[in-house]
């Protein structure tokens, strides 16, 4: 699946390393583990969260991970009104109760909407 986030119209880079325990190894910005790593990780700053089979988690997961907070109102150290699109269709609610699944294309956006993206051009074998 694919994150983007927007924050006052300027893209949050969702990094590399999330769900990856040290070691690892870094070239050209991506990461091999070397360790362990959780159910869900981020290889490569671009925002594709690779998931592992079984109950898929949610998004508030993978902030947890990160060690950022989300929520209705909050996209890390950010406060404000979070608007949050699922394969470019409005999801209201809680963000954090996103279920992260296959090719889904999750959008949020908070001071300031940005036409979300409906899909993201995965890689072979993601």
């Amino acid at each position: 699946m694919h994150i983007e986030l927007f924050v006052h119209r300027k893209v949050l880079i969702v990094p590399a390393g999330i769900g990856v325990a040290r070691p690892w190894r870094e070239h050209l910005a991506r990461l091999t583990p070397r360790g362990c790593t959780y159910p869900a990780r981020t290889l490569e700053p671009t925002g594709v969260v690779e998931v592992r089979s079984g109950a898929p988690p949610t998004l508030g997961d993978v902030f947890r991970l990160w060690g950022q907070r989300l929520g209705p109102h909050r996209i890390a150290g950010f406060r404000g009104p979070v608007l949050a699109f699922v394969n470019g269709v409005r999801r209201r609610g809680d963000p954090g109760s996103i279920r992260l699944v296959r090719h889904a294309q999750i959008v949020l956006e908070l001071g300031g909407y940005v036409p979300p993206h409906p899909a993201y051009r995965f890689a072979r074998g993601l």
